[in-house]
């Protein structure tokens, strides 16, 4: 329980209110009693609720606690931390450093989203913002260092997702015989993208001992460019997987590793070393593109939803395309590609009338009745 004092040597704030906490005493002073009336009213409606913070627990600066939270961050790729530290950097803690955690309000986040957006940056720019900063903050709620996460309700402008662009068969051939002409291996390197659905990272890790019998690819490495290096680890879901590549491909690829030792890289830059994504785009990619008449704004990335394409073309299931990508779930594949499995409902209604309908005409009568149901007496139980 709490007490109000009045101060008689404090002529600018003589009422102090003060509050016991399991044994530990909390005191702030005001300049009228009824302030101090409801601070205290205050103190001890979130001590009955469960809410009470002690209130120097969240005086740790923003940029202090980034520290603490950065330090936390186990089992994330290098590059994705390096992500946050940039933004951290660039708009966090610009804005938000200087503060104490619970000084923080939701409307200095509204504010801040809303210049973000006067200054012309992307909404998924500013997402980005958003997300490490509430992420920051909803830590500083599970330590008990806030009572709740000031940009909880705060609202960023809707992204607009990037329209997907896929390459048919020949667009792929195309484009391959094009990059092939800037650098010898790049041809074979654009239709692995293409035909594999490998990412980026996993390509240019592949070494000639991933390689097995039938055109089979063992995914075990990847390789992040991280601040000008190169950081090698285990694919994005940190889980090794299984690529079975078509034959026309596998053939390529089983000429063009002949003579490579077990832990040699199978795609190299034009001196030897890993392939640098920078480097490929600008020798490589961007003149290929061009001299090929692919769709403008092509990324790499997008042999990789290409990939996805052809074999949902060629009648692969939504758990093989899984399986090849190595996504996490089908519900992601699912809500990456739907639009791309057959969605043609009187296809599908005539390839079950091919399949079922000879069955169900055994199953009734001459007259259409269904017979040999059971009654409904013999149903109960």
């Amino acid at each position: 329980m709490g007490s109000i004092q009045k101060l008689k040597d404090r002529p600018n704030r003589p009422y102090r209110a003060r509050y016991w906490n399991n044994g530990k005493q909390e005191s702030k002073s005001f300049s009228k009693r009824g302030e101090a009336e409801i601070w205290l009213r205050n103190q001890e409606t979130d001590h009955d609720r469960g809410e009470w913070r002690d209130p120097k627990a969240g005086s740790t600066t923003l940029s202090q606690w980034s520290e603490s939270w950065l330090r936390g961050l186990t089992g994330l790729k290098p590059k994705t931390i390096a992500g946050y530290e940039s933004l951290l950097r660039s708009r966090v803690l610009p804005q938000f450093g200087t503060h104490q955690l619970n000084q923080i309000t939701p409307a200095e986040v509204r504010s801040w989203i809303a210049d973000m957006g006067a200054e012309g940056k992307s909404p998924a720019t500013i997402t980005q913002n958003r997300q490490v900063l509430h992420a920051m903050l909803e830590q500083a709620v599970g330590d008990d260092l806030i009572p709740r996460n000031p940009t909880a309700h705060v609202k960023t402008p809707s992204v607009k997702p990037r329209r997907q662009l896929f390459l048919t068969a020949q667009q792929v051939s195309l484009l391959a015989t094009a990059a092939e002409a800037r650098q010898s291996g790049a041809g074979l390197f654009v239709r692995f993208l293409a035909y594999s659905g490998l990412r980026w990272g996993e390509a240019v890790a592949l070494r000639r001992k991933s390689f097995g019998d039938r055109g089979r690819v063992h995914i075990s490495e990847s390789a992040t460019e991280v601040g000008g290096k190169l950081i090698w680890g285990t694919p994005k879901s940190h889980e090794t997987r299984l690529v079975i590549l078509p034959r026309f491909l596998s053939e390529r690829l089983a000429n063009h590793v002949e003579g490579l030792a077990g832990d040699d890289l199978v795609f190299t830059a034009l001196r030897g070393g890993p392939l640098r994504v920078s480097n490929f785009r600008r020798s490589v990619w961007t003149p290929a593109c061009e001299a090929s008449g692919v769709p403008e704004g092509l990324l790499i990335h997008d042999l990789r939803d290409t990939a996805a394409s052809l074999a949902i073309s060629s009648d692969a299931s939504v758990l093989a395309v899984t399986r090849m990508l190595g996504h996490k779930s089908a519900k992601m594949t699912l809500d990456t590609y739907a639009s791309l499995f057959d969605s043609d409902l009187e296809e599908l209604a005539e390839k079950m009338d091919k399949k079922f309908a000879a069955a169900d005409a055994e199953d009734g009568d001459s007259d259409g009745k269904v017979a040999n149901l059971p009654r409904q007496a013999d149903l109960s139980v």
